[in-house]
């Protein structure tokens, strides 16, 4: 077999990959929206390694690329090492927070997805075409948000942002705030009608889901964004420039008529900051707790509360600004990696600020960036924006020619074919696994709801089988026990639960309870002072403690 056709195979493979990463949906699944796109993110990653190491031995060569970022990067995957070692719980600290998934193995995804991607691409028409990739993707995106917010508004008789198949409308907003300016490069570098005509209409569908989301801060980095085009065009075609004016204010003229109708409740959505204020306040004093190397990977839920100020209208698990998420998780020592990296990006555009589409790009990652500030990185944004930084840096230029080795003796075949092997077995068994088991919790909460609790229970031990590092299923044996007045065995379950990591304050209640019942009252108090330290403002934690401590039934 010869080589030539591998470095197109891995380059299409890699554009279908990002195509679907923002549109990953599974009705038949509990997770619709973030766990479909975590294991797509899982194939795409080892399918790309099989890829690359497949290319080498075929060429008998290992190539490699490198760029600013690297060291950075290392810096930071560094850190978080670090902070799982010493983390509130190592396993949390691994996999992350169910239906969040933001510990170390995602952050080795995000670090993998971007390095493969600089591998694969090939200059910067290669990296063009992927952002256009990633712009239909994210205009089919757009297309589906606007349909689900105006059918569900229209069923509940009342705005519903648009968060549609990236399940939230924050990690939705920095996603469309990232292709916007991307979508106004590609109408001002347009040579054709047609092709204006394409750019234009991406540009006022994705801007009007992304007004639609009412995500406050998608729109600052946005407008921000705007600002960088603006300062980085010099011979601006007033045309087209025109044209893309007319598209902002057809959507401007409809979001206006929308709400001085009543359907859009803008001047709440602009009246203040919410509660962010108070949990960026309460975050300080989280990090201050434990400055160095912090709490570990996706672990604010579960320490969180013990610096609480004030009742939230949820439990939290995010300090919903990034420079903050990361220090709580990583330390000083992990914010100075993000800081690090953050300034190599700049400096990478600023010496290939000439390059075509550089300002454009440039103010794609601003957008992204300042949406992060008032919010968080969420995986469903974040593996595409990772594969969007490798053709960013490619557009620029600043990636270093790569450095090949060549591959001699006969047993470098054997080794790749054995990385291949490992890397397809791995791909079954971190996609099939979880994937099946979170099927089986979703058959289970649907048997408990019609009352067939030996059926549910039987898929929740089978889910709980299948992928025993996931919280989430263990809590479900112990509810459906719970249920079933089984207190030793929802004790087991919520113990179990308990030390793989949950931030749930009824698991802790529960467990208080079935502890009682089987006369372990100092175990029973203990967990009912656990109840009260992740939810003190719950009456029901603190009658509940109440109880244990005056030796009440």
């Amino acid at each position: 077999m010869t080589a030539w056709p591998l470095p197109q195979i891995e380059q299409w493979f890699l554009r279908a990959g990002l195509f679907l990463l923002p549109l990953a949906f599974w009705w038949d699944t509990y997770d619709h929206y973030v766990l479909p796109k975590l294991l797509v993110a899982r194939v795409l990653v080892l399918g790309l390694l099989i890829l690359y190491v497949a290319r080498a031995i075929s060429a008998r060569t290992l190539a490699v690329k490198r760029t600013p970022l690297d060291l950075p990067w290392l810096a930071f995957i560094a850190s978080a090492g670090l902070s799982t070692l010493f983390a509130e719980n190592q396993n949390v600290a691994v996999f992350g927070i169910y239906s969040r998934y933001d510990g170390l193995v995602t952050i080795l995804t995000y670090a993998a997805l971007f390095w493969l991607s600089v591998q694969a691409l090939d200059g910067a028409r290669d990296a063009r075409s992927l952002l256009r990739v990633l712009l239909a993707s994210g205009y089919l995106v757009a297309v589906l948000a606007i349909i689900q917010s105006v059918t569900d508004s229209l069923a509940q008789g009342a705005q519903v942002p648009a968060f549609g198949t990236l399940g939230q409308k924050n990690t939705l907003g920095a996603f469309l705030a990232l292709l916007c300016p991307l979508a106004y490069y590609e109408l001002v570098a347009a040579q054709s009608w047609a092709g204006r005509m394409l750019a234009l209409n991406a540009l006022a569908v994705i801007g009007l889901a992304l007004f639609l989301t009412f995500s406050r801060s998608a729109w600052l980095g946005a407008a921000l964004a705007a600002v960088v085009v603006v300062a980085g065009t010099k011979h601006l075609n007033m045309r087209r420039a025109g044209l893309a004016a007319g598209a902002l204010a057809i959507v401007g003229a409809v979001v206006t008529a929308m709400a001085l109708a009543g359907a859009i409740p803008l001047e709440r959505d602009l009246a203040s900051l919410g509660d962010r204020p108070a949990i960026w306040l309460d975050s300080v004093n989280l990090i201050a707790s434990r400055p160095l190397v912090g709490y570990g990977p996706d672990n604010v839920g579960l320490v969180y509360p013990r610096f609480q100020a004030k009742q939230l209208p949820q439990l939290l698990d995010k300090t919903h600004s990034e420079p903050l998420q990361v220090a709580a998780t990583q330390g000083l020592v992990g914010l100075a990696a993000y800081g690090w990296m953050l300034a190599a990006f700049v400096l990478a555009f600023w010496r290939g600020r000439r390059a075509d589409g550089a300002y454009p790009i440039f103010a794609a990652w601003v957008a992204y960036q300042v949406t992060l500030l008032l919010n968080f990185s969420a995986l469903a944004s974040a593996f595409p924006f990772w594969i969007f930084a490798a053709a960013g840096l490619a557009s620029w230029g600043p990636i270093a020619p790569a450095k090949s080795r060549p591959l001699g003796g006969k047993w470098w075949p054997a080794v790749g074919g054995v990385v291949i092997a490992g890397a397809a077995g791995l791909a079954v068994a971190v996609t099939a696994l979880p994937f099946l088991a979170d099927v089986h919790l979703l058959n289970a909460v649907k048997a408990d709801s019609r009352r067939q609790l030996e059926t549910a229970h039987a898929e929740a031990q089978q889910a709980r089988h299948l992928w025993p590092v996931e919280s989430v299923y263990a809590v479900e044996i112990g509810n459906l026990a719970f249920e079933r007045n089984d207190w030793a065995a929802a004790r087991l379950a919520y113990r179990d639960a308990a030390q793989l990591g949950t931030y749930n304050p009824l698991v802790y209640r529960n467990l208080a309870l079935a502890d009682r019942d089987l006369g372990l009252r100092s175990e029973g108090e203990a967990a009912a002072r656990k109840a009260v330290e992740l939810d003190r403002f719950d009456p029901a934690n603190q009658a509940l403690l109440a109880q244990f401590e005056v030796g009440g039934p």
